[in-house]
């Protein structure tokens, strides 16, 4: 073989070795829906990669998408092991850059245009650009501030007496910038921004955290248990993490409860917050306790806490989490304090072990409380019940939630073809049957929505109202009229101004401009 032939052989395999990706996107317009006032077709863009799209990431600053591709089982329940992180650039239609991953060992996180690969111990941001390594830091990254390029995250070795120092990395070159001990025997709960460079997290306590250079003050008290396994197993409920909450949690031991803790309220001088042990108000600018309240170490949960003109009150839910899942833990109640002074205002017991509070909402002086089977009207001047309904489980199901002004229904022949189904004087209950029930203020049922036919406000987008049932959404006019409909799903999002949706391997893309541009000429 001649040396030319030889020398053009290497480049050949050369080339094939450093492209940037050997990936295929299939690309074509499709039928997405209808345009009801054009009454003509409306096209999207279908991006058709080679494996199902487990998860996807859109950028807004360098129009790139990060796609998950990820094979699943024959039955459709269980994910491949190995798969492909596709960036893919939405402008130019062609894909970046490719990497395999092992997600049985690793994961990918993605914060505007800065990737965060981790593999084992160890986390590597990649450039977005060409998918190389711009460096590696052993951390475990809990917290990422975009705006000031700073991660926090706990120093990952591999040895038990790192578990609780936490640093803050550059995120430009993984430098560590400062270090501390911040203790997370029970997970953090939630962050809270307090201004530009400071954080409030809740951990085991009350943190005020400088992220630039790890300055603030520390406030420990208990906001879990341990050990609680065998009570757990008997008691485990069906309600996913994040569904009656915003909880930020990051999980901790199989054998640990966590969030027994309620929310922080931040006034202009002061934090008040309730732990498993007690009610504190605190000096925001330096931790230090202006006064505090012993709560009963038995019965404190899941709590929230809501300020009601000069007092604080404690509304104790009478759950908590294990393995994401909620508990029954403690029993409910609602305590009144003065905020100024920390003085008890009153204590009531809401007699409800084993059936925990789900949700409430409060009007003026009242407080309506929902258990499973039941709504209690509770007086909050004085905490006394007032009114007591039960509702059959047979009929309706368990009673989960309070629905907000979120649900629409359709309404035939009407000036308005979509209404909200919520109002300011009637409540609107949410049950595990599927049921949407308009209850009266004398807790009689007085209309009832099957949920399957009522439509979830998706977003807003200039004007409109994006509404969604199953995989159809309806574009509503400022008059609440419908102006068209995609076959998109409620997971579907708006970047600018176009709507992504994912749809197996497929990666759908609609331009949202033209079809109100298209409208709003026709009406003209």
């Amino acid at each position: 073989m001649s040396k030319k032939v030889v020398i053009w052989l290497f480049l050949i395999i050369a080339l094939k070795c450093f492209s940037q990706s050997t990936t295929e996107v299939e690309i074509n317009d499709i039928t997405i829906g209808k345009n009801n006032i054009l009454q003509n077709e409306i096209i999207a863009k279908e991006y058709t990669f080679e494996k199902r799209i487990h998860h996807s990431y859109f950028d807004s600053i360098t129009g790139y998408a990060t796609l998950e591709l990820r094979k699943l089982s024959k039955n459709g329940k269980i994910a491949g092991i190995n798969g492909l992180i596709v960036v893919f650039d939405l402008n130019t239609k062609n894909v970046k850059w490719t990497k395999k991953i092992d997600y049985s060992t690793s994961s990918i996180k993605q914060y505007n245009d800065i990737i965060i690969f981790s593999k084992a111990n160890k986390t590597i941001r990649l450039n977005i650009e060409d998918g190389t390594e711009m460096w590696e830091i052993k951390n475990d990254f809990y917290y990422v501030d975009y705006s000031n390029k700073i991660a926090i995250g706990y120093k990952n070795t591999g040895l038990a007496g790192n578990i609780h120092t936490l640093e803050g990395i550059d995120l430009t070159n993984g430098t560590i910038l400062w270090s501390k001990e911040l203790k997370r025997d029970y997970g953090w709960n939630k962050i809270y921004h307090l201004n530009d460079n400071d954080l409030l997290i809740v951990s085991g306590g009350l943190h005020r955290l400088n992220v630039k250079d790890g300055q603030g003050w520390d406030y420990e008290t208990v906001t879990g248990k341990k050990d609680y396994t065998e009570t757990i197993a008997k008691n485990v409920g069906g309600i996913a993490l994040g569904l009656l909450t915003g909880t930020y949690l990051v999980s901790t031991g199989s054998n640990v409860v966590t969030d027994v803790v309620s929310n922080a309220v931040i006034d202009s001088t002061n934090i008040y917050m309730a732990s498993k042990e007690q009610l504190i108000c605190l000096k925001k600018d330096n931790g230090s306790v202006i006064w505090s309240y012993q709560l009963p170490k038995d019965s404190t949960s899941k709590s929230s806490l809501i300020i009601q003109d000069s007092s604080l009150l404690l509304i104790n839910q009478g759950y908590a989490y294990w393995r994401n899942r909620t508990t029954n833990f403690g029993e409910p109640f609602i305590l009144k304090m003065n905020k100024t002074t920390g003085k008890e205002v009153y204590f009531k017991t809401l007699n409800q072990k084993d059936n925990p509070l789900y949700d409430y909402k409060t009007k003026n002086d009242s407080l309506l409380a929902l258990f499973k089977g039941q709504i209690v009207n509770y007086s909050l001047s004085e905490g006394l019940s007032l009114q007591t309904k039960t509702f059959s489980s047979d009929t309706y199901g368990d009673l989960k939630f309070f629905v907000g002004n979120n649900l629409y229904k359709k309404i035939e022949n009407s000036d308005s073809n979509y209404v909200t189904v919520n109002d300011s004087i009637n409540s609107f209950v949410q049950t595990s049957k599927g049921k949407t029930l308009k209850i009266d203020k004398d807790f009689n049922v007085i209309e009832e929505y099957d949920f399957d036919n009522l439509y979830l406000r998706h977003s807003i987008y200039k004007n409109h109202t994006l509404l969604n049932q199953k995989d159809v959404t309806i574009i509503l006019d400022s008059n609440n009229k419908p102006v068209a409909e995609l076959n998109v799903s409620f997971d579907s999002l708006i970047i600018g101004d176009k709507l992504y949706d994912l749809k197996d391997n497929k990666l759908l893309e609609i331009n949202l401009t033209e079809i109100l541009n298209a409208t709003n000429e026709s009406s003209f």
